[in-house]
């Protein structure tokens, strides 16, 4: 078998290929034999028909057969002759076939970029501190306490004040327009500087009427009337017993110290996002190399798809749609980058030899075969590759934070 390289762009190559008389007609007798087995003819009895009586009957079928099994077989080994890695599906074309004659394709397809790195080992970072001070505990005990808080309405009749909720009616005009209003709208009475929307409902009184024009929103200018049907207070519950065993400790030390452990390891985690960050950004800076239409474009789908969903989940659907040309902007971005990273970060496990635990891709691939109630045979099919990917790459990340030098101001 012979095979070429023809290189289209700095990630675009087409391969080539020509196979030998000899191996299509090899496979050409394996096929035929094997539909000898399986057919069965008319005054035959299964797997006993004349081979020339079964190659003139499914003459198109065994052809078939024989291109559906030897050009990606024959794409694969061109591949390993030419030592190029594909990273997309190849578009077959010019294919040319008869039998006694040599098979001729050509195969394009986005490659493996080759990446050149240096230095990648003492990147200079910053580490946040992971202690955690008096002064973080009492806000977490604080945010713990404000989650926990109950909206009630109030005891006794007074107007809205600053910090209330209110329970509303809304309709709303605007360009001249009415837009259905919503009743029972939740909001939360905080007047700014930059808006005069919230001062206007100061001092309102249950079911009174309220018409504003502007709104929290720069350059959203409608016109709002608001009904006022119910003032609401929050209500933080207090840092006592009942509260604590609520958390399953006996004493506040114990729950102070609980939260402080928690917070430690938020923190700790935080401090490695962080750093995770910089150094990502670091190592791109140190490189140079174009990447795969393909897989950006891919990438870039994925981050809008999660975008969507997001906005999909938080009830405002038509968020993603009047946010899509920012968002897609965003996204080209990113997903450049991310696969820039992939590539880098795979160049240096491969530099370092880092490769994953056999023990511990075995345990992963079980746990996952419980998890999921599938035969391991399936789960190691479906799974194993990318389990591989994702643990070099985290192993990898863990060789560059550990290797790197760290500025202690940022302490």
């Amino acid at each position: 078998m012979k095979s070429s390289l023809k290189k289209i762009n700095d990630c675009r190559v087409k391969i080539l290929v020509e196979v030998e008389p000899e191996k299509v007609e090899h496979r050409f007798q394996e096929v035929l034999k094997e539909f000898q087995r399986n057919v069965r003819l008319p005054g035959f009895r299964e797997g006993k028909a004349p081979m020339d009586m079964v190659e003139r009957k499914f003459a198109k079928e065994v052809q078939e057969e024989v291109l559906k099994s030897l050009v990606p077989e024959a794409y694969h080994q061109s591949l390993a002759t030419q030592k190029v890695s594909a990273v997309s599906t190849p578009s077959i074309s010019d294919v040319k076939f008869e039998r006694g004659q040599h098979l001729t394709f050509a195969a394009e397809f986005d490659r493996s970029p080759e990446v050149s790195i240096k230095n990648y080992k003492g990147i200079k970072l910053k580490r946040v501190s992971e202690a955690v001070t008096d002064e973080d505990l009492n806000k977490a005990v604080a945010s713990l306490l404000e989650s926990k808080a109950e909206l009630t309405p109030l005891l006794q009749a007074r107007p809205v004040q600053r910090g209330d909720f209110i329970v509303t009616d809304i309709e709303i005009w605007k360009d001249g327009a009415y837009t259905p209003g919503k009743k029972g709208v939740l909001l939360f009475v905080e007047p700014n500087e930059m808006d005069d929307f919230f001062d206007k409902v100061v001092g309102a009184q249950i079911d009174d009427v309220r018409e504003i024009s502007g709104g929290p929103t720069p350059g959203f200018k409608p016109h709002y009337k608001l009904w006022i049907r119910a003032i609401k207070e929050k209500k933080v519950p207090a840092l006592d017993e009942e509260f604590i065993k609520g958390f399953g400790k006996a004493t506040l030390e114990e729950f102070r110290e609980a939260v402080r452990k928690d917070l430690g390891q938020y923190k700790r985690s935080e401090s490695f996002e962080k750093m995770k960050i910089e150094l990502f950004e670091k190592l791109l800076e140190k490189v140079s190399f174009s990447v795969p239409e393909s897989l950006v474009d891919r990438q870039r789908e994925h981050i809008l798809e999660d975008a969507r969903k997001h906005f999909t989940r938080m009830g405002v659907p038509d968020k993603f749609e009047e946010e899509k040309a920012h968002l897609e902007e965003d996204a080209a971005k990113r997903a450049l980058d991310q696969v820039k990273l992939y590539f880098v970060l795979g160049r240096i496990a491969e530099l370092e030899k880092i490769e994953p635990e056999e023990d511990e891709v075995q345990r992963r691939l079980e746990s996952i075969a419980r998890e999921s109630q599938k035969p391991m045979e399936e789960v190691r099919h479906f799974f194993e590759e990318d389990l591989r990917q994702s643990m070099v790459e985290k192993k990898t990340i863990d060789f560059l934070i550990a290797n790197a030098k760290f500025d202690e101001e940022g302490r």
